[in-house]
């Protein structure tokens, strides 16, 4: 087979690259003709050209796909996180299930007091006006992290990789925690021998 015949098999390529090139996201069910062709017949052929143009394609078993890269822009990035740390917080204090995420409809309303009631936070995070936080929240929906449909918001399945990062920082600080108690019994122990 030649090249141009292999390329022909890979509609949507350059659609599908430029997109993961940009960083943003692709979703099982948002993107559903593109998600179709990366786990289509060629999903070996699409991975294999990504891999030879320097770019690792990473799909996640939840149902989106990303290029990994080395963190660009740090800082977007962690104000990225720290939204949807404040949106799965009060969602947790709501009693709403943490893994049923993408069911979950943000109105305005809700981002308005989201925004309020962490404003110092925030702040401490250079977050300090709405235009600031209307950029972030733009750019976790253009990186494919959540959709607006009509005036509230929907979160995609690329936030289980924040939700994930929060499960890891939950994991090591109860593997800290225990660690330390264990010491602090420890040396009660060593305390008592002598």
């Amino acid at each position: 087979m030649s090249l141009s015949s292999d390329l022909n098999n890979l509609k949507y390529v350059g659609e599908i690259f430029d997109a993961l090139a940009s960083g943003r996201h692709i979703d099982a069910s948002q993107d559903s003709v593109w998600w179709m062709q990366l786990q289509g017949e060629n999903k070996d052929d699409y991975e294999l050209l990504f891999n030879k143009l320097g770019k690792k394609l990473v799909v996640d078993p939840h149902g989106f796909a990303y290029f990994d890269f080395d963190d660009t822009n740090q800082k977007a990035a962690q104000q990225i996180v720290l939204l949807f740390l404040l949106i799965f917080r009060r969602k947790h204090e709501n009693g709403a299930d943490l893994l049923k995420f993408t069911s979950w409809e943000l109105d305005q309303s809700f981002m308005e007091e989201l925004f309020e009631q962490n404003r110092k936070l925030l702040e401490d995070e250079g977050v300090d006006s709405d235009n600031k936080w209307n950029r972030i929240v733009n750019k976790a929906e253009s990186l494919g992290f959540m959709v607006k449909r009509g005036d509230s918001y929907w979160l995609l399945n690329a936030a289980w990789r924040v939700l994930n990062i929060f499960e890891e920082i939950a994991s090591n600080d109860s593997e800290n925690v225990e660690e330390d108690s264990f010491d602090s019994v420890n040396e009660g122990v060593d305390d008592d021998a002598e």
